[in-house]
């Protein structure tokens, strides 16, 4: 047995041998990301041998980020590192995996998403009309469907049903992201418009260029221009995910509809992580009493 192999060094080795060629690019950015976020207050471990670390020790840097991450990317930085030692533990490099018996730290809070609020979303549509023609159609795509990054991301004109009116996502982060998403006749008419526009032009994606999809760095950036503009905080697509969420909600839908929509795998948790009623709806609710008296 080789004991002798760093931490870091089979990090390297098993993004590139395991990671790459497997997952897909969305899961390593959370996982590169999960890697630079436990190293800005651990950056010793990875110097450290393989066999050397132990489940006490883990648990104790996992304790020690309670007070600086959410439980979601704690959750992350144990995934990683679970499965960097069960894949070492494989080849003989250590004994044992001193991560699979890891627990999350009770005090770590959770990460809230919160929607736009109306008055938010409505100076955000208000103000896309100074933005090009594509970028305002991506920013009204994720209020109006709900989709993930990077199901928008690998949406190809294949996966427009125009006979169902749906978009098939053929490509998502869980097993139940597989799904088709209705589509209202706005959206409907925003594809046409796109769909005209391409004419002539080769195309694989909706939203992007010949056989490149549009990045993560030009949806962050249009992100930041509507909220720039728009006079209000900063937005990101999983933002405009849970506004979908939540005007679906307040509508009148039912959550089981949402919830499949969504691409979810239960209820609960979607109404728990993605329903944050806006404060307006909540006072109109409230009217319906004052109404029923007042009769």
């Amino acid at each position: 047995m080789n004991e002798q192999v760093k931490i870091g060094e089979w990090l390297d080795i098993w993004f590139e041998i395991y990671a790459k060629p497997v997952l897909e690019p969305s899961t390593i950015s959370i996982y590169t990301d999960a890697r630079r976020r436990f190293n800005r207050y651990y950056p010793e471990l990875e110097q450290e041998n393989l066999g050397d670390l132990k489940p006490f020790a883990f648990q104790s840097m996992l304790n020690g980020l309670a007070d600086k991450y959410s439980k979601s990317t704690i959750q992350h930085i144990k995934t990683l590192y679970n499965k960097v030692y069960t894949e070492a533990q494989r080849n003989g490099l250590c004994e044992s995996n001193p991560i699979e018996t890891a627990v999350l730290p009770k005090q770590a809070g959770e990460r809230i998403i919160y929607p736009l609020s109306q008055k938010e979303q409505a100076a955000v549509e208000e103000v896309l009309v100074q933005m090009p023609v594509t970028d305002q159609f991506i920013i009204r795509t994720f209020l109006l469907t709900g989709l993930r990054r990077g199901e928008l991301q690998a949406l190809k004109w294949e996966d427009w049903d125009r006979a169902n009116n749906v978009l098939r996502i053929r490509k998502s982060k869980t097993k139940t992201g597989i799904r088709n998403v209705p589509l209202i006749p706005e959206v409907t008419i925003m594809l046409l418009h796109l769909k005209n526009c391409s004419k002539g032009k080769h195309s694989t994606y909706i939203f992007g260029q010949g056989d490149e999809p549009v990045n993560k760095n030009h949806l962050r950036y249009i992100c930041d221009r509507a909220a720039k503009l728009a006079g209000i905080r900063r937005i990101s697509p999983h933002v405009l995910r849970h506004t979908f969420a939540t005007r679906l909600i307040e509508a009148g839908a039912d959550a089981k509809s949402v919830s499949e929509i969504l691409g979810h795998t239960n209820v609960a948790f979607t109404l728990q992580r993605y329903v944050t009623t806006d404060e307006v709806h909540l006072a109109q609710q409230m009217l319906k009493l004052s109404h029923r008296q007042l009769r």
